[in-house]
């Protein structure tokens, strides 16, 4: 039972972070999850792939501009 727990809460952390990643929502992790305390390494992770995902976009809205001053 504990251990089909734990990957539920893998599977819906890897959910999260997909969602935030492809969507470009900005996602904050709780500080507790049913009263454990999420690691710092989580929240960091989180961080950075968000950071990505805005790196992203902004690289896609300056090819876009440039493909809109060949028009």
């Amino acid at each position: 039972m504990r251990t089909l727990l734990g990957w539920a809460f893998k599977a819906a952390f890897v959910g999260v972070l997909y969602l935030g990643v492809t969507s470009g929502l900005q996602i904050k992790l709780p500080e507790t999850v049913l009263g454990y305390k999420v690691p710092d390494q989580a929240h960091q992770f989180v961080e950075r792939t968000s950071q990505i995902a805005d790196f992203g976009k902004q690289t896609q809205n300056g090819f876009k501009g440039i493909a809109d001053s060949f028009k």
